[in-house]
């Protein structure tokens, strides 16, 4: 017996001419991709100078030069709203309760139409 051994591959895993097709197709696509983007956008072609630059959209909002500050004042008047007593709609009676009071009142009366606890 010999003990040089012969080194092969696993020949149930993926077929060479597969590893071929797709290495010619990577290739292809590498070759002609900067080829097609020019034809595709061809403003990008084109040297741009200050003065041509795209204006900015001037119905873009601006942005916020403190975000935390602003963050933390409309935390604090959405925590007013909902922990104080206000009218929703004064025409119709409509007010606007804390949350846990109005858990305390769905607890002591219920929900019409529905069996009481």
């Amino acid at each position: 017996m010999s003990d040089s051994k012969r080194f092969d591959y696993e020949r149930s895993d993926v077929g060479l001419h597969l590893v071929g097709w797709l290495a010619a197709g990577l290739a292809t696509f590498v070759a002609v991709t900067p080829l097609v983007l020019p034809v595709m956008f061809p403003l990008s072609t084109k040297p741009m100078t200050p003065a041509s630059r795209p204006a900015l959209s001037s119905d873009a909002p601006p942005l916020d030069e403190a975000p935390r500050a602003t963050l933390q004042t409309t935390r604090d008047g959405q925590a007013k709203i909902e922990r104080g007593y206000g009218w929703t709609d004064k025409t119709r009676g409509e007010v606007r309760i804390p949350i846990d009071r109005a858990i305390d009142i769905l607890l002591r009366k219920g929900l019409p139409g529905w069996p009481s606890p």
